[in-house]
């Protein structure tokens, strides 16, 4: 039976990583690797999935910011009339962030189920790549809208009761229960950031669980949240760290990308507004040019960088087997043609 080359101080390295606990740079050496060896299954498809879900997205949204058009408030006392257009306006400049969302769902099973070939040293095609992603759509958004849901019902019990204090004190003009209500709703809003921030690491591998081991919503946001652990030991926090350190990455790169669509914004909107800053006569045109210009730029971005940032968080997910579940044994095994691969191949 095959053994650990670690065990002999040897290194087996089939595809990307080595069969060893992983480093940092192990980790962001192997996501860069995945993607300059599988071109088309990663940024090619991170730029289908992009212009599929954003590009109708952000032409919605730049027809509704068009209704925008706050220079009402200048014309008329009617608050009715002030505010026509306002919340179809709201809803055209935030619905690029909502197609967003969507690219980067697909593409974290995607780049999960790209890194499970590479680490067994294959190179996927774009055909291939749909053909062994397309099965687990469902369940990929099951997942998150789960995770989506809790995140709700945590604001909505940690956030609500001050929120609820707030209005009754100011319908009875009393000034203390207001006081405990603005209190209540800072500490709450720091509790739900802690609790998003624990849920999120912790359910953190729920899409590569998805797609690598064919596990349902349920099952994988369960067994996402054995494998990463509490966190109050080492492995929660490392998770969190490299993970914080990826956005960091990516967010940083997106800002350079796009540095010269925010001159163009720039350049547009100052002749859209002209000379007096006050004039709102074109701000319609003006939200839709910010809502067309931030669509683009979240095409271009995500193109780019959701590649790196979701091949990171796979190759976590890799990482933690290997320490919490001696999966290199198995990858070894299957490297070698004497056990199957531990999770479906093209």
């Amino acid at each position: 039976m095959p053994v650990s080359p670690q065990r002999y101080g040897m290194e087996f390295r089939p595809g990307v990583i080595p069969l060893r606990p992983l480093t940092l740079g192990d980790l962001y050496g192997a996501a860069f690797k995945t993607i300059r060896g599988n071109v088309a299954a990663t940024v090619g498809m991170a730029t289908l999935v992009s212009l599929l879900f954003m590009l109708p997205f952000t032409a919605l949204g730049t027809f509704l910011a068009r209704s925008f058009n706050p220079s009402l408030v200048a014309d008329s006392a009617d608050p009715t009339v002030a505010f026509e257009g306002f919340d179809t306006g709201i809803l055209g400049v935030y619905l690029p962030i909502i197609g967003s969302v969507f690219a980067t769902i697909l593409m974290a099973g995607v780049m999960a189920w790209v890194l499970g070939q590479a680490v067994l040293g294959r190179k996927v095609s774009l055909a291939q790549t749909w053909a062994g992603t397309r099965g687990r759509l469902l369940a990929l958004f099951g997942t998150v809208g789960l995770t989506a849901l809790a995140g709700i019902g945590v604001a909505v019990v940690v956030v609500g009761m001050p929120i609820g204090l707030m209005l009754v004190g100011n319908a009875t003009s009393n000034d203390v229960v207001t006081a405990v209500g603005v209190i209540l709703l800072i500490l709450g809003l720091i509790l739900a950031f802690v609790v998003m921030m624990l849920l999120g690491v912790r359910w953190g591998f729920g899409t590569s669980i998805v797609v690598l081991e064919s596990a349902g919503p349920v099952t994988a946001l369960r067994r996402s949240w054995r494998l990463v652990g509490s966190p109050l030991k080492v492995p929660f926090w490392r998770i969190f760290g490299i993970r914080l350190l990826a956005g960091l990455i990516a967010s940083t790169a997106a800002q350079i990308i796009t540095l010269p669509l925010v001159f163009v914004m720039m350049i547009g909107m100052g002749v859209l507004i002209g000379d007096d800053p006050n004039n709102l006569s074109n701000f319609g045109t003006v939200m839709a040019l910010v809502t067309a210009i931030s669509g683009l730029a979240s095409i271009i971005t995500s193109a780019l960088t959701t590649p790196f940032t979701s091949g990171v968080d796979a190759l976590l997910y890799v990482d933690t087997r290997i320490r919490s579940e001696g999966l290199d044994i198995q990858l070894l095994q299957a490297a070698q043609g004497v056990a199957p691969a531990p999770w479906p191949t093209p």
